[in-house]
């Protein structure tokens, strides 16, 4: 057998369950299908986690810790921005949420699973993996709403929700073809939206130059 890539066993075995986890979801794949892609055996598996379980909570925190070394800079100058420089920093945090799940589809994959209850008795995954930097978020971006009278809460989750259905899904143009994130002018045009759509609910300058 081939010695193992760079980062080890247990690293392979995690790229392998997050790949399966998002496609499939965490009820639809077994620890023996997780083997067999990475190419281990069943005691490789259970020599790094205890149960599949203990694999899925892996792999949801090693996405929680992407997606905050993805956008903690960002919320971090949303919340210590002045007034009059929060709307481009807004902007900049679209732009990074975009982009980090462009970069990564398994992060909106692995969540729209949750969303359609796949996992649904692992109950503390949204407390310990999302909530913290949605509260955060929210907090920063209450600061920009309180002036339109907007809902912080649900302009987050505006944004989440259209980037991961935009991500996974695309559009469908006039002749039926689904175009996404691969179509380089759609995914442009879709930036241009979301600043478009923020910029107009909070009231915020346009975007010298465009988005």
């Amino acid at each position: 057998m081939d010695s193992p890539p760079e980062g080890g066993e247990r690293q392979l075995i995690l790229r392998v369950a997050t790949k399966l986890f998002s496609a499939l979801g965490y009820d639809s794949t077994s620890l023996e299908q997780i083997a067999d892609t990475a190419g281990v055996d069943m005691p490789a598996i259970n020599a790094h986690f205890t149960t599949k379980r203990q694999l899925y909570l892996d792999v949801m925190e090693q996405i929680r810790e992407l997606v905050a070394s993805a956008l903690q800079p960002y919320t971090d100058e949303l919340a210590a921005t002045p007034p009059e420089g929060r709307g481009p920093a807004l902007h900049r945090f679209l732009d990074a949420y975009i982009d980090m799940c462009v970069a990564h589809p398994e992060v909106p994959a692995l969540w729209m699973h949750r969303w359609l209850s796949d996992a649904s008795d692992i109950v503390e995954v949204e407390a310990r993996d999302a909530q913290p930097m949605t509260r955060y978020l929210v907090a920063s971006i209450t600061r920009l709403t309180e002036p339109v009278q907007a809902d912080p809460l649900h302009l987050t989750y505006t944004m989440i929700w259209c980037v991961h259905g935009f991500v996974l899904s695309g559009v469908l143009e006039g002749q039926g073809l689904r175009r996404g994130v691969d179509d380089a002018g759609q995914l442009r045009r879709f930036r241009a939206h979301m600043h478009q759509l923020y910029g107009r609910v909070l009231g915020l300058p346009p975007l010298s130059g465009g988005a």
